[in-house]
């Protein structure tokens, strides 16, 4: 299995109590589906805070960057990128206004020795 993320950014639909409701009890339904398919899903939730730096060195905090907001990053394992992005295109918060970056990783690698 090859390691992926997904990278959650919320649009800018606006979604009633009874719809983020709705969206909580499908995500807690398809990811339990998910790991009892094997695929050993490891979610986080962003905090409210946030602020991004350029390459410039010049920032901002997200909404005045024009970049949607990262919400949550979930790690999951897949057996190639295919799957991976299938898996993406069922997620349920796809139907609430969020979209989904899938990016496979590694870790970095060791430091190089020194002769």
């Amino acid at each position: 299995m090859k390691q992926y993320v997904f990278l959650f950014r919320q649009t800018t639909t606006q979604l009633s109590e009874e719809d983020q409701k709705r969206r909580a009890e499908e995500v807690r339904s398809w990811a339990l589906r998910q790991n009892k398919e094997g695929r050993k899903l490891d979610p986080r939730i962003m905090g409210q805070e946030n602020y991004r730096i350029g390459p410039d060195g010049k920032g901002g905090p997200i909404g005045e960057t024009g970049d949607e907001p990262l919400i949550a990053i979930t790690f999951l394992e897949a057996r190639d990128f295919a799957e991976a992005l299938r898996v993406a295109e069922t997620h349920p918060g796809l139907r609430y206004g969020v979209s989904i970056e899938v990016r496979s990783w590694a870790q970095p690698p060791p430091p190089a020795l020194r002769p």
